[in-house]
């Protein structure tokens, strides 16, 4: 067999045993809609993770972690708290933050409150007003 269709034959094989897209690591499958929230924060992953947090002295610090399926691209995310103990939402907590990046899938920060009570915390990507995922939480 000459050297030529040697060549075309492994090139051939590499060409058939490529990756599909479901293997690509820019695949958006792989992340999906989810908001995590924890006691601390070590790179992307939160620490912690609960949904029962306690007040010490006066205050309590929640990390939290929103994961989008959608490409965030740059945009702010409100982290908006609700008391669910209150029908009105004039009583709504909002927090923006500043996206650090053009494009990803994830962002996390933290938050603090100083009242106990039962809240849902809802992520929104602000560009688009599109919210991406809630999470029930207790604050003791």
């Amino acid at each position: 067999m000459s050297n030529y269709i040697k060549i075309l034959i492994i090139l051939l094989v590499f060409i058939f045993s490529g990756c599909d897209e479901s293997d690509s690591p820019t695949s958006t499958d792989q992340f999906t809609n989810k908001l995590t929230l924890g006691t601390g924060m070590d790179g992307f992953t939160i620490t912690g993770e609960t949904t029962n947090f306690n007040l010490t002295g006066g205050s309590v610090t929640i990390f939290w972690r929103l994961e989008s399926s959608a490409d965030m691209a740059g945009s702010n995310v409100n982290i908006v708290i609700h008391d669910l103990s209150s029908s009105s939402t004039a009583n709504d907590i909002s927090f923006t933050f500043t996206n650090p990046q053009s494009y990803g899938h994830i962002m996390l920060s933290s938050f603090a409150l100083t009242n106990s009570g039962s809240y849902k915390a809802t992520g929104i990507l602000v560009n688009g007003n599109l919210t991406v995922a809630s999470k029930d939480f207790f604050v003791h």
